[in-house]
């Protein structure tokens, strides 16, 4: 009788095994695409980065320079610092609208950051 109820048990370690290395198969390809999402996540928030900066430092050159705003009106100027970057400034009497408009490499889609100030002149 002992020797029937080892033949039944044969194979299950291999078994056992096998589910182990499929279900350490399905946490690894889980893992690799989390690491890809966060590389991409980390691409986008650098050029969000650039673009905010690229903004603000046009608004503080307008700020310094108030009494000419509308000089510093402009579509579609090119962004070397962002791939296909451009930059379009709207000035509107004292409210002023900047939007910086890219495309992340490998990426159909157009990505923009848009911000709005309103530079009051001194009296």
């Amino acid at each position: 009788m002992r020797g029937a109820r080892r033949n039944q048990q044969q194979g299950t370690t291999l078994v056992e095994v096998l589910v182990s290395l499929v279900l350490f198969a399905v946490a690894i390809v889980g893992l690799l695409r989390t690491l890809g999402t966060a590389m991409r996540d980390s691409g986008e928030i650098e050029y969000r980065t650039i673009a905010a900066n690229l903004a603000s430092a046009r608004l503080g050159t307008m700020w310094i320079d108030r009494a000419n705003l509308a000089s510093y009106a402009e579509i579609d100027t090119e962004l070397p610092d962002l791939p296909n970057g451009t930059r379009t400034v709207t000035v509107a009497g004292s409210v002023v609208s900047i939007t910086i408009n890219w495309q992340v490499p490998g990426s159909d889609s157009q990505r923009n950051y848009t911000t709005t100030a309103t530079l009051a002149v001194n009296n």
